[in-house]
């Protein structure tokens, strides 16, 4: 039967053929053909893509992300208030990856937050697979309020959003270093596929840097300070890779803050035994063998030194390894 329009008759099959060639067009223009470059372990298609959240809160309707199909340079402005640890990756020319979504409950949009978890879950569980990345995750609504980088809190971003242009959650961006700034290699805001992300990650790290960052899977939890002097009491980290960890030789080293840099020469504390952490396990390493951490749980190994580094909230310390790599950071 032939389909009405305005007046005039339009053959069903015609209409349906030129309806299919204008859909597969456009998705063609929305995404970039993917490249089997690795095997990707554990990809699943969504079934579909809900919208996405705006910054103010509001939701964007659309099925297919926004994404940029070409490098753009980035400066980070470091005399605006960003966190810490980003700013001292940053600086130490660390391949990044930064994410912002919007994180807990909104009866206004829960479609909305659903592709938010999505996109987050994925993200977290390609982190393991990419040790040598420095990944940074925000919760869009805890920009923070401070006028320098040190008087944020832990998980408050400050305008590193406003300086990446973020535009709606959630967002995901690759960042490498080029020359004496950084280029955003991939970014994406809205739905994204896991393979999609994995594939980015594998691109991410296939950029040539002299960068010395650790590929220990190891996270840097806690830092708990002494009383006085400013010295650290006890350290707490979690084996995020599939292999047990020594932290024997492991050190915890001051980032300067105005250069970012950090070396075993840095002031701070050395794990002097034996301190194994097995798969998806924390353990905490402490000044004193009978220190007890946040937990109640007795440490499991010491450290020497560390009684008198002046540390103050908001300074930033470095997880090295036995060679002197960066394994994590993070803001007292």
């Amino acid at each position: 039967m032939p389909l009405r329009g305005r007046g005039s008759l339009i053959p069903a099959s015609l209409a349906l053929f030129s309806l299919l060639l204008l859909a597969g067009c456009g998705a063609a223009r929305r995404r970039r053909p993917w490249s089997p470059a690795r095997r990707h372990h554990g990809f699943r298609r969504r079934p579909g893509a809900p919208g996405a959240n705006t910054a103010g809160g509001a939701t964007v309707e659309g099925s297919a992300q926004a994404e940029a199909l070409q490098d753009q340079p980035f400066t980070l402005n470091l005399d605006q208030p960003v966190p810490p640890d980003f700013r001292a990756a940053y600086q130490r020319k660390a391949l990044i990856a930064v994410a912002f979504f919007k994180e807990g409950e909104d009866p206004l949009y829960p479609q909305g937050l659903e592709v938010d978890d999505f996109v987050n879950g994925d993200l977290s569980e390609l982190q393991s697979q990419y040790p040598e990345v420095e990944f940074f995750s925000y919760d869009i609504s805890e920009p923070g309020e401070a006028e320098t980088s040190e008087e944020l809190q832990q998980g408050q971003y400050g305008t590193l959003a406003a300086q990446m242009d973020v535009g709606f959650t959630p967002f995901v961006a690759m960042l490498a270093p080029s020359g004496e700034q950084y280029t955003i290699t991939n970014l994406y805001q809205g739905y994204v596929e896991r393979g999609v992300l994995d594939q980015a990650l594998f691109d991410l790290t296939s950029v040539e840097v002299a960068s010395n960052t650790s590929d220990t899977d190891v996270e840097l939890e806690t830092v708990e300070l002494t009383e006085s002097g400013g010295g650290v009491e006890y350290f707490t980290v979690t084996n995020d890779g599939d292999d047990r960890v020594n932290l024997q030789g492991f050190s915890l080293r001051v980032v300067d803050p105005e250069s970012g840099e950090v070396t075993t020469d840095s002031p701070g504390v050395e794990v002097n035994e034996q301190t194994r952490v097995g798969p998806g396990r924390s353990a905490s390493v402490g000044r004193v063998p009978d220190a007890v951490d946040a937990d109640g749980r007795q440490v499991r190994g010491t450290f020497e030194g560390g009684e008198d580094l002046e540390l103050q909230p908001g300074d930033t310390v470095a997880l090295l390894d036995g060679g002197g790599a960066v394994v994590d950071t993070v803001a007292v």
